[in-house]
C-alpha cells in the first residue's frame, strides 16, 4: 500500500527507533488504566505534520489482533493508526480553557514511568514522550 512505503520512508529519517509494539501495547494499557489521570492524549504521525487526538478511554479495550499493531478508529484523523508511525505522543497540562480543565502531568509521568524507560520532555505546558529521534 501507498501508505506503507510512505511510513517506511519517513522511518529512515530517524536515527533511533525508541519503541517497540509490545512496549506500546504496555504503555497503552496503562494509560488507558489510568484514566482517571489522563484525560487528553495528542499525538504526531512521522510522515505528516498533522496533530491529532487518541481517544483512550476505560473501555477501551484490546479485542482484535491488530491491537499488537496499532488502532483502528481511536484517533482524531480517521482510520488505522500503526504504532510505527507515531513520532510522539503529547500530554497537554491544559485540556480546555474555556472551563480550566488541566491534567496533572506529575501524575502522567508516574504511569509512564512506571511501564518502563521513554525519552520523555517536560515542562510546565505537557509532557511529550519522543518515539523516534533524528
Amino acid at each position: 500500500m501507498q501508505i506503507d512505503r510512505e511510513i517506511e520512508k519517513a522511518v529512515l529519517n530517524f536515527s533511533e527507533h525508541l519503541m517497540s509494539n509490545s512496549k506500546w501495547v504496555r504503555l497503552i494499557d496503562a494509560l488507558i488504566e489510568d484514566n482517571d489521570n489522563v484525560k487528553k492524549v495528542k499525538f504526531k504521525k512521522i510522515h505528516t505534520t498533522q496533530i491529532g487526538d487518541l481517544f483512550l478511554e476505560e473501555d477501551t479495550i484490546y479485542e482484535f489482533d491488530y491491537w499488537k499493531n496499532g488502532f483502528e478508529g481511536l484517533n482524531s484523523l480517521g482510520g488505522w493508526l500503526t504504532y510505527k508511525e507515531i513520532e510522539y505522543l503529547i500530554f497537554p497540562r491544559i485540556i480546555d480553557d474555556k472551563d480550566n480543565l488541566k491534567q496533572d502531568l506529575k501524575a502522567i509521568v508516574k504511569t509512564i514511568e512506571s511501564v518502563g524507560q521513554f525519552l520523555l520532555e517536560i515542562d510546565e505546558d505537557e509532557v511529550k514522550l519522543i518515539c523516534y529521534k533524528k
